[in-house]
């Protein structure tokens, strides 16, 4: 059985590395910062944080070589994550932005949360358009499918 990182194109790979360095460089910063007194910002934070990493990179596997910087149509992906979620690459990112947000807990980190979720719901509007041209009423039957 081939695995869907088998099937990713070595260009592909490498998309998978900002989210990569982002999570690492997140690991850091808990390392890093982790006070002495650990508040339930701190605990809730970092997990959220951890976990829309996990999620985060799931999805990205999962839309393999379908994903691109700028919209494209090259193949709609249906299954795994995507099964319930149209855009979870873009939900995850904001998840995780929003964990470091909560762990940090200073208004700046607040303004660039507000920033990328107008920037992601741009991109996902943008998306949706040239998925809706490219397939039509198969991708309104799945986007009718999915939460979101």
């Amino acid at each position: 059985m081939i695995t869907a990182m088998e099937q990713m194109s070595r260009a592909t790979k490498l998309k998978l590395m900002p989210p990569i360095l982002y999570l690492g460089l997140s690991v850091l910063l808990f390392i890093v910062t982790w006070p002495a007194v650990v508040e339930v910002r701190h605990v809730i934070g970092a997990s959220v944080t951890l976990f829309a990493f996990l999620l985060w990179l799931t999805a990205r596997v999962q839309l393999g070589n379908a994903f691109s910087l700028a919209p494209k149509a090259s193949a709609l992906v249906t299954t795994g994550i995507y099964r319930k979620l149209r855009h979870p690459v873009y939900y995850f990112s904001i998840m995780a932005l929003g964990g470091l947000s909560i762990y940090i807990w200073k208004w700046p980190m607040c303004i660039a949360l507000l920033v990328l979720i107008a920037l992601e719901l741009f991109r996902i509007r943008s998306e949706e358009t040239v998925l809706t041209k490219r397939f039509g009423d198969v991708y309104l039957e799945y986007k009718n499918s999915t939460w979101f």
